[in-house]
């Protein structure tokens, strides 16, 4: 059953509630100003999970969750599904729900990924905003002769931003920014058509389904057949 399938179901509620591995803020601690941001998940078996750190802790819908460090290597890196990664502590959202450096390649050879699995979704999620750890990151960021602030340097590596955000980009290109976060609370699942919605209002697209991917491989396929007529 596909996840969004699953969410149609009368237990959705209670399902989603259960969570393994993650710590619950206690209600003194819940924020009071808040942002939307957006966050893609793993989902098993009817559960969501993070794609990488800490990635067997199961997310719940619906409640605030304290951000914790990952397990470090001797370099300094954080471990991940998929090997050491920089350490910049924190829940990693986006204010805009792309990732096109994450998903599934139809072809090993190729370079980039090309569609979006069924088992990553992406969610709508708050995180606080009751302190303001950007004005901190900038702080500790490195700067160029004319003083202009270099975006992959303007971050925090030696604690979670708790209480607050800040806003990171790897590079002034990179499309939209990572939210940073001491905390988080997953609002609630987004569909497919719901992010292709939301992008559109940006003027960006994240990747396709697999199968909008073929369809529009078949029907560039037609029209080149159509030519050679």
């Amino acid at each position: 059953m596909r996840f969004k399938e699953y969410l149609n179901r009368e237990e959705e509620n209670h399902f989603m509630d259960l969570h393994e591995g993650v710590i619950v803020l206690d209600k003194k601690d819940i924020p009071k100003k808040t942002v939307k941001a957006y966050k893609l998940f793993r989902t098993k078996g009817g559960g969501l999970y993070p794609l990488f750190v800490k990635a067997q802790d199961r997310i719940p819908v619906g409640k605030w969750i304290e951000a914790e460090s990952g397990q470090l290597t001797t370099g300094g890196k954080v471990k991940s599904k998929i090997g050491a990664l920089a350490f910049r502590p924190g829940w990693h959202s986006g204010d805009m729900p792309i990732a096109t450096h994450i998903g599934g390649k139809t072809e090993k050879s190729l370079k980039a990924p090309n569609y979006r699995p069924d088992n990553q979704v992406w969610a709508e999620v708050l995180v606080p905003d009751d302190v303001n750890w950007q004005a901190e990151a900038e702080r500790r960021a490195k700067r160029t002769k004319k003083g202009k602030i270099l975006a992959r340097t303007a971050h925090i590596t030696d604690q979670i931003p708790k209480g607050g955000y800040y806003k990171y980009k790897t590079n002034p290109n990179m499309t939209g920014s990572w939210l940073i976060s001491g905390a988080m609370k997953v609002v609630k699942v987004l569909s497919y058509e719901q992010v292709k919605s939301i992008n559109k209002k940006f003027g960006v697209a994240d990747l396709p389904s697999l199968e909008d991917l073929k369809k529009k491989q078949k029907e560039e396929d037609d029209r080149a057949d159509y030519k050679k007529v």
